[in-house]
């Protein structure tokens, strides 16, 4: 069995690989779901290894799941409530529309706003019909990136390949300069902290990061530097 941590990083993994948008290359989604197969059955997993593993196709994944996720934000704004109304029972629905009455709509249902408004039974049937919603928004989205939304998906992809380009040259720079940084050890371990927390934002191991934060990062650092130099002045 594995242990709870390695379980964790594992259900992201698997979620990463399951989840794989349309058009990805046939031998990235084999290879990667080969690379989880391997995992989910090898009892003696390091943590730091499987991260590796994650990163280097999450990375290859990264401008398609970004492309998709715009249409899919796009299909789910315009098309959310009409799939949940379908779903809902009569009076669950009824109780929808006088939340939307009140001022609530589709979207809050993701956020703790509803809380109050509905009881703890329809909260939990709501939750359910959302989870519905999403799959087959998600299949809606896939289907039209297929066939009448394909030149523009692969423009999206084209353009976040591109996003991602520049991103992997910052964090290159980046990791460059914690190699080089001699004088202070702690600010080229937060450097390291931090090239890996980017990592981590474009796989679904950490929160995602947008792209400005990355672009600014670079000199954060010399401004880092600038700070230990000062303090050290003192």
């Amino acid at each position: 069995m594995h242990k709870p941590h390695i379980k964790h990083t594992l259900n992201i993994f698997s979620h990463l690989v399951n989840r794989i948008p349309p058009l990805a290359p046939k031998n990235m989604v084999a290879d990667a779901k080969q690379a989880y197969k391997q995992m989910e059955s090898n009892f003696d997993l390091e943590l730091g290894e499987m991260e590796k593993t994650i990163i280097f196709f999450g990375k290859k994944l990264w401008p398609y799941r970004q492309a998709f996720k715009e249409f899919f934000n796009v299909f789910e704004n315009k098309l959310g409530e009409s799939f949940l109304l379908g779903k809902l029972e009569p009076n669950l629905k009824r109780r929808y529309k006088e939340f939307v009455g009140y001022g609530g709509n589709f979207v809050d249902l993701y956020s703790g706003n509803p809380a109050m408004f509905f009881d703890v039974e329809d909260r939990v049937k709501v939750g359910e019909a959302l989870v519905d919603v999403k799959r087959d928004i998600w299949g809606h989205t896939a289907q039209a990136v297929f066939a009448s939304s394909r030149i523009e998906y692969e423009k999206k992809v084209a353009r976040f390949q591109i996003i991602l380009d520049d991103i992997e040259k910052r964090l290159n720079v980046l990791s460059a300069m914690a190699d080089d940084e001699q004088e202070y050890p702690n600010l080229a371990e937060e450097i390291r902290g931090q090239v890996l927390a980017f990592e981590y934002g474009l796989c679904l191991l950490g929160p995602p990061y947008h792209y400005d934060s990355i672009c600014q990062t670079v000199e954060h650092f010399v401004g880092r530097k600038h700070d230990y130099k000062m303090r050290n002045f003192v």
